[in-house]
């Protein structure tokens, strides 16, 4: 119900497509607010909850019907469906959704979150051994617990789909475990203060539950110190009544921003007017097609077929007042015979009403398709949104399975530069999330510091297709150089094996160990094998000392 009640244009083809602006201005804005007005309610729940309504309202009415038409193209729900067409019901009115949205959205969380992040800890002086290893023991656990990986695609494909994505990290009823879900950033916002820094003063996240057909909008809101919860309302407006409220020891706002650009934009939103420039013409070519299928049979000349007559509602011919039956004047043809006889036409002309013969003719009355140019349109609006959006064309004779690194690397040139820069903002969101999680872990003395986790770097990996042999002709190339260290060697194979250089570390000991218990006396034969060596080049010296004194002594 959310889906359409936030739409403009329910269910209804009442949509100009391509005839000027589409959002409002203050459709992306980021909500700020003066700190000393903040801090004057952020400690009575009923102000409070009235300054977040008035940022609802805005929400609803200004944001989030941008939200959800972004949302719509990349389930295929295209403003073609909606579009005021102005057709004739006798005319084809079809109406086809291309799935550009959904493709790029795939292509690119795929290619930036396929491959899991990594989280590093660089090693820092002031940190022991024991609390660094604790450290990346206490994050481990806690990815694993909230799938992390996966998290991190959902994260993505918001940040796609509508350039802003959110996350709310909280504390598991009855436990002392931190959780983390992606919260739909048309359910959320947060808001700033008015500095330089944009410091989070409090976040509001607000749903609807619609029940026996009765709705339900619940509304929380988080500030640095406290959750209050409130009743729920019938309507997203309606007036906030505290239910309860508790405090919370993550020392800031536990929802968490992300945005895709500094536009907030989504990766393709720039590009809707193309997106519908296609969905109008595939459209109309169907139109055209079918049209063409349905078109007028034009008849010159008389059709040899018997005389119909008129017939009452009693099944009876109709007569004329002289009981002469009444004919059809038109001639009834069914269309779907295989054949329709005609014969020659006597057509009286001129003032001497002479008659003249008229050769019947019959053939369908269309119009000319040019298909073409239709082709030549479409692939350049085609060619138009891979370019403009860095999105490889998977289908490009150009952009084969077997091209080399190199040309792979051109390929994807300026996917790697925007990927850069929006790895650059994940990371600030990343590492906000590091100092909840230090601040919490902190209060709970499992570390000793929360700017331990100032140290933590986040590292990506392009999902690329593998290429397995030059992988291993490059790893065999630093190998032979003989400076490289057996962890970058084991980093660097591990797109072939799967498996992480600490657990092919651990596997390595593991399998040393398992031969030493096997054969215990094989370090000892080694060593013996080793001592012998050396004590025959040691001979050998003396030797050779012994020549070089007997030569000075001559």
């Amino acid at each position: 119900m959310a889906y359409y009640s936030s739409l403009p244009y329910p269910n209804q083809r009442t949509v100009h497509m391509l005839s000027g602006r589409r959002f409002s201005l203050e459709s992306n804005k980021q909500y700020k607010m003066p700190e000393e007005i903040f801090d004057a309610v952020k400690d009575d729940p009923v102000k409070l909850g009235e300054v977040a309504t008035q940022f609802i309202e805005k929400h609803q009415a200004l944001q989030v019907p941008r939200l959800l038409t972004l949302y719509r193209y990349y389930i295929g729900d295209n403003d073609i469906h909606y579009w005021n067409s102005e057709k004739p019901e006798s005319r084809a009115d079809n109406r086809i959704a291309s799935g550009f949205a959904h493709f790029i959205t795939s292509i690119k969380t795929g290619y930036r979150f396929g491959n899991p992040i990594k989280f590093q800890y660089n090693e820092d002086s002031d940190t022991s051994k024991d609390d660094e290893d604790k450290l990346n023991d206490l994050i481990a656990d806690f990815n694993s617990k909230n799938d992390e990986s996966y998290h991190e695609k959902i994260m993505g494909k918001n940040l796609s789909i509508m350039g802003r994505a959110y996350e709310l990290m909280y504390v598991r009823e009855n436990t002392n475990e931190v959780a983390l879900r992606p919260v739909n950033p048309a359910n959320a916002f947060v808001v700033y203060d008015s500095s330089m820094e944009q410091h989070s003063l409090f976040a509001v996240y607000y749903y609807n539950v619609n029940f026996n057909q009765q709705d339900y909008w619940y509304t929380v809101i988080y500030t640095d110190d406290h959750i209050y919860y409130y009743k729920p309302t019938s309507d997203y407006d309606g007036q906030l009544t505290l239910l309860r409220s508790e405090e919370h020891s993550f020392g800031s706002v536990p929802i968490t921003e992300y945005i895709n650009n500094d536009e907030r934009m989504g990766d393709w939103e720039y590009k809707l007017d193309t997106i519908d420039a296609i969905d109008k013409s595939k459209s109309e070519m169907a139109n055209s097609q079918e049209d063409f299928s349905n078109a007028m049979l034009m008849i010159t000349g008389d059709i040899d077929v018997p005389k119909t007559p008129w017939v009452g509602a009693d099944g009876q011919p109709l007569k004329d007042e002289d009981g002469h039956i009444l004919y059809k004047k038109k001639p009834q043809i069914d269309t779907h015979q295989s054949k329709i006889w005609l014969k020659p036409a006597l057509v009286k002309s001129g003032i001497n009403d002479n008659s003249q013969v008229v050769q019947p003719t019959a053939s369908y009355l269309t119009k000319e398709l040019n298909s073409d140019g239709w082709k030549l349109y479409i692939d350049a609006l085609n060619m138009e949104i891979h370019k403009d959006t860095n999105t490889p064309d998977t289908s490009d004779a150009n952009f084969a399975s077997n091209a080399s690194g190199v040309a792979m690397s051109y390929k994807l040139w300026g996917s790697d530069q925007e990927r850069s820069n929006q790895e650059s903002l994940y990371t600030r969101g990343i590492m906000r999330r590091m100092r909840l999680l230090g601040n919490y872990w902190q209060k709970l003395n499992a570390i000793k510091n929360a700017s331990m986790v100032e140290n933590i770097n986040p590292i990506y990996t392009p999902n690329l297709p593998k290429n397995d042999s030059e992988i291993m002709q490059t790893v065999t190339a630093l190998v032979n150089t003989g400076k490289v260290s057996d962890q970058t060697i084991l980093e660097q194979i591990e797109p072939i094996t799967g498996v992480s250089y600490e657990s092919e570390k651990q596997r390595n000991e593991d399998d040393t160990e398992e031969a030493l218990k096997s054969n215990p006396y094989d370090k000892v034969f080694d060593r013996k094998s080793d001592n012998a060596q050396e004590q025959n080049d040691s001979d050998s010296k003396e030797v050779d000392s012994d020549e070089t004194d007997e030569e000075s002594s001559d």
